[in-house]
């Protein structure tokens, strides 16, 4: 124990002797750094236990944390998990085996877990080669112009493999939303379906799968992108 005490010090200081210029006493606020805390802790291609192990840390060995997926409430459960620095490209690792310098809820949210169905399966149809979030990347558009008349805006988004509904949130300035939602990679937003108040409004869209028609049940795949920003009028009487 007070072995691991010592190593973990150590770490802490090197890291605040040296920032990312080399100069001793530069440190970088924004970094969250890691200790692995167990022996060969697995990491994976994703924020899931349904993700291949591509690697394993030792322990005691120390990481760069990038953002995590999840939240711990009361207890680990298998949902909280860790993005890292690892060789070429991000990876993940399992929360609970590492010691952060931030506490877990503090760290910016950067990846989410895979939807389950009935039987608590992936469902078929999404490709675990690779963390399914970073295979959705692609163009972001929209036509129409409220402010010349339009009563309507088409949007369109990336397709992501798995996803069988998308939702485009538009944002007022005040954080209000209202949502229209597609099962394609196009979406219609309706000027009166908007709230009455002018302004500039921005549009983010995420991902779903679901085998139900309730929207309660739906599952999240990624996390909100935003495709754009439009201004429309004052739309009240």
């Amino acid at each position: 124990m007070k072995r691991t005490v010592m190593i973990w010090l150590a770490l802490v200081l090197a890291i605040m002797g040296a920032g990312a210029d080399g100069r001793v006493g530069a440190q970088d606020e924004d970094v969250i750094y890691g200790l692995i805390d167990v022996d060969a802790a697995d990491v994976r291609v994703g924020p899931d236990f349904a993700y291949a192990v591509i690697g394993q840390l030792p322990r005691n060995a120390s990481v760069i944390v990038l953002g995590r997926s999840g939240d711990f409430y009361s207890r680990w459960d298998g949902r909280q998990w860790l993005q890292i620095e690892y060789g070429a490209s991000p990876a993940w690792v399992y929360a609970r085996l590492v010691r952060t310098s931030t506490a877990f809820n503090s760290i910016p949210p950067t990846g989410r877990l895979l939807p389950r169905d009935g039987n608590g399966r992936v469902p078929q149809g999404f490709d675990l080669s690779s963390y399914v979030c970073d295979q959705w990347v692609g163009s972001f558009t929209q036509t129409g112009n409220f402010m010349a008349g339009d009563t309507e805006m088409t949007v369109t988004y990336p397709y992501l493999q798995g996803a069988n509904l998308y939702s485009v949130i538009v944002i007022r300035s005040d954080g209000y939303r209202v949502a229209f939602d597609s099962e394609t990679t196009t979406a219609v937003i309706e000027l009166d379906k908007l709230p009455r108040e002018a302004g500039i409004y921005t549009w983010r869209v995420a991902p779903y799968w679901t085998n139900s028609t309730y929207r309660y049940s739906w599952q999240q795949v990624c996390l909100l992108q935003t495709g754009g920003t439009f201004e429309k009028p004052y739309t009240g009487s």
